[in-house]
Parts: C-alpha cells; structure tokens; sequence
C-alpha cells in the first residue's frame, strides 16, 4: 500500500472515530458526575466499559470484536451460562416459559434467571408483597421471575399482539394469580402510537417515524405511568423499564409517581447512547437521594441502571 492510501486510511478512521466519540467529549462533565453517583467500584468499572463498548461498536460494527475489546461479559463466560442454562431446564429450577416464534428464549432465561437482570444483590431487588410494574414485558420472563421473587403484585404493560399470547400464557402457568397483563404501551403523553418490529425489539414510534417499511406498523393505545397509576390505585415498590428507547419518554410520564413514592428502580441504559447519562441525571433532577448501581446482563445489551433510596444493605 502507497504511503499515500495509507495516510488517506488514516484520515478515515480519524473522521470516524472523532465523529463516534463526540457525544462523549461534549458530555464529559455530565458523565463524570454519573461515575460520582455510583455506590461501588463494580458499577464504576461497568459503566466505563460499557461506554467504550458502545462506541467501539459503532467503530467497528463488529459485535464480536467489540466484546473482545471492551466487553463486560465474554464469549466464554456466555457459553458457560448457557450450558447451566441447559441444566436448570432439565431439573425444573428454571420455568419452561413460551417465546414468541423465532425466539429460543435462551438471552431471556440466562438474564431473567441466572443473571437476575434487574436485581443489584440485596441493595436493589423485589421483596416479599412488592407492587411491581413490569415496563416493557415481552413473554413475561421479568413478571415470572418478579413473582418467584415474591411480588404480590404485577402489572405487566406489552402491547405487541404477538407476544401477548405468550404472555399470557406463562402469566396462567406462572403468575400464581398474581400477574396483571395490559395490552397497552408507555409514554410521556396519553394517546396513541405505532408498533413497529416484532420480538424483543419490537418499540413505539411517533406518526411519520416507522423504520420498517415491509411491514405495517400496529397503533395502539399509549397511557402514562402517572394517570394509570392514579386512576388504578397503584403505589409502585418497584419499576423496571425495558422499552427500547423509550425509556426517557416513559420516565417523563412516571415524573409523579417517582417522586411520590420513591420506588426502586431498574432502567436499561443500552438503547442510546445518550441514555448512559441522561437516564441517570433524569432519575437524580426527580429524587436527588436516588443511589446508584450498574451492570451489563448480556453479551451485547442489556445494561442496567439500579436505583433506590433504601440504606445499602
């Protein structure tokens, strides 16, 4: 390769890596006042990492290579979840839940089961007779564990026609009648929006926004946590959000019930890179007494904001 070509590469990654860390540079000062909230080293070393990771996926568009580089959880260490997985399912120590159809289940066993996704040891966790809101409930993999757990109560919000049935039917087999399924979707306002996708990434656009042209997009109906919470009688213990990017639209709408009740709180962070800071600064603005935990649950995703005002156990 000409000393030309190879300077000309050079630009090019240059280009690329300044264009893909710029959010970061510009938002230095707000990410350090995360790494400041963080109540462990655990959680700091996961959130640099998981920033790195994100970036350097971008870079790259490699997921292997980035979990090489940069990953919280390896290759090797999966496949060994995976292997125990196979182990508990024979036993019966973890449920045989439904999946939608392309879905094996195994991501949604090992994080909901072994890895207790949205659970930070005993600082952030259910406890017995806990009102649990299940945000973004997929099959019901979360309820069902939220109820081992021991949740008195949980109301699980999935719009998805096709993972309702599902849903549904671990609810019957599992929720030991505990578990609420409500066919609507989550927002900062009250009305409709469209369903697009299928599967765990399955998420609500706004009218103009779909992405996937070869399939129709789904309108369903939109509430906020807030109204639904007041009109049900609903006091929340705890929240979890999964919602694809929807997750600061939902906080927006939950801004109340947040406030009031100061539940314990498990939000994923991996959608959007902003999420990484804004999320935490959001949940912090609402209830500044909020302590903080993180943890990636997955090769690739799955990185979890823990929160709540309970002394540290």
């Amino acid at each position: 390769m000409s000393v030309y070509a190879m300077e000309r590469v050079r630009q090019l990654l240059d280009y690329v890596l300044n264009r893909t860390a710029a959010p970061l540079i510009g938002q230095c000062h707000e990410i350090e006042d995360v790494e400041r909230w963080f109540e462990d080293e655990a959680s700091l070393v996961q959130y640099r990492r998981g920033l790195a990771y994100m970036v350097f996926r971008q870079i790259v568009n490699n997921d292997q290579l980035a979990i090489d580089a940069e990953g919280n959880i390896k290759r090797a260490e999966w496949e060994a979840l995976e292997q125990r997985l196979q182990t508990m399912l024979a036993s019966g120590e973890v449920p045989q839940l439904d999946f939608p159809q392309g879905d094996s289940g195994v991501w949604g066993y090992i994080q909901s089961f072994l890895l207790e996704q949205y659970r930070y040891g005993d600082n952030v966790t259910v406890r017995e007779g806990d009102v649990f809101l299940d945000c973004g409930a997929y099959c019901g993999d979360t309820a069902v564990w939220a109820i081992r757990q021991g949740a008195g109560r949980v109301y699980s919000f999935e719009p998805h026609p096709a993972h309702l049935d599902c849903l549904r039917r671990n609810d019957q087999k599992y929720g030991q009648g505990r578990i609420v399924t409500l066919p609507i979707g989550l927002g900062a306002t009250e009305g409709s929006m469209n369903l697009e996708g299928y599967g765990p990434a399955a998420r609500l656009v706004a009218e103009g926004q779909v992405q996937n042209q070869g399939q129709p997009p789904i309108q369903v109906p939109v509430v906020t946590l807030d109204n639904w919470c007041r009109n049900n009688a609903v006091k929340p213990d705890f929240i979890k959000m999964d919602l694809e990017g929807a997750e600061v639209d939902v906080l927006q709408g939950a801004r109340g019930i947040i406030t009031e009740y100061k539940p314990r709180l498990a939000i994923c962070l991996y959608h959007r890179l902003s999420d990484m800071w804004v999320i935490p600064r959001m949940i912090k603005e609402m209830v500044p007494g909020y302590r903080f935990w993180c943890r990636q649950n997955s090769l690739i995703a799955d990185f979890v904001l823990y929160a709540t005002i309970e002394a540290q156990a």
